[in-house]
């Protein structure tokens, strides 16, 4: 499964709150085609993969994308030339 790291954490539930999500409500990931990540607003349905912090669901996904992003960490941080911070996938560091 995804990791989420706490910024990501943090920016997550600024943007369910934002957005007046229901307490049952997360962020459902989803990779398109190309492989860029996109998220919408959604409640987990029968067989998604739910990632709780503090007992509120921040993340939601089928069966098919969590096992994509496993072993990937999800982080809201600056990129390299960026201004602004923005949700990145990276691979998880190997242990050591």
């Amino acid at each position: 499964m995804v990791l989420i790291t706490e910024g990501a954490s943090t920016e997550l539930r600024r943007l369910l709150s934002y957005h007046a999500a229901l307490p049952r409500q997360g962020m459902r990931l989803r990779v398109d085609e190309l492989g860029s990540l996109k998220m919408a607003i959604d409640a987990p349905h029968l067989g998604d993969a739910v990632i709780r912090r503090d007992k509120v669901v921040l993340v939601i996904m089928d069966p098919p994308v969590s096992a994509r992003l496993a072993g990937r960490v999800l982080d809201f941080c600056s990129s390299d030339g960026q201004p602004r911070p923005e949700f990145r996938l990276r691979d998880k560091p190997a242990d050591p």
